[in-house]
């Protein structure tokens, strides 16, 4: 009876409050807990690993995890790999692995060290599967030098020259 009495306009905002309000209730369930966690100063990378940078358009993005475990599935030591932009600013890597041609290289990264700078080849089905199942291991070589690596080559001499670095 008083539902009778509403106006269309009335009735068209209590519909619409009620669809809010379930939307913003279902939302609220629904939505996972943000949890915030700190890295604690024994697992700072800079010290204990050598990060290299993947430039490699249109490839998904390594998870932290996956960047280790590219090389810790290999057993080459601790390094770490990703091609998240955000994670650090390209001056701080130890290197930068860019995926295509070398022309693409020296525009991109020409305010670098040369010695920072490295081409990766490898098949497009390798580089989207993360470098796991590869048939053939990725093929790194230097820019400058003109030396040619796998990843755990490229891995060793990186950690030996952060070695000769620290001391």
């Amino acid at each position: 009876m008083c539902w009778k009495r509403v106006s269309k306009s009335q009735k068209i905002l209590l519909a619409l409050l009620l669809y809010l309000t379930l939307y913003l209730v279902v939302s609220y369930a629904l939505t996972p807990a943000v949890k915030i966690s700190f890295l604690s100063e024994e697992f700072r990378f800079g010290d204990k690993y050598v990060i290299m940078f993947l430039e490699a358009p249109r490839t998904p993005v390594f998870l932290d995890t996956e960047g280790a475990d590219v090389f810790s599935s290999r057993q080459c030591g601790k390094c770490f790999i990703t091609n998240n932009i955000g994670f650090l600013p390209k001056s701080e890597y130890d290197a930068i692995l860019v995926y295509g041609e070398q022309t693409l290289l020296s525009q991109t990264e020409a305010f670098m060290d040369p010695e920072k700078r490295y081409i990766i080849e490898t098949k497009p089905r390798c580089l989207w599967r993360k470098f796991k199942g590869c048939a053939h291991q990725p093929k790194v070589t230097s820019y400058s030098t003109r030396e040619t690596f796998d990843l755990c080559g490229l891995c060793q001499r990186l950690q030996a020259k952060r070695a000769l670095l620290t001391l």
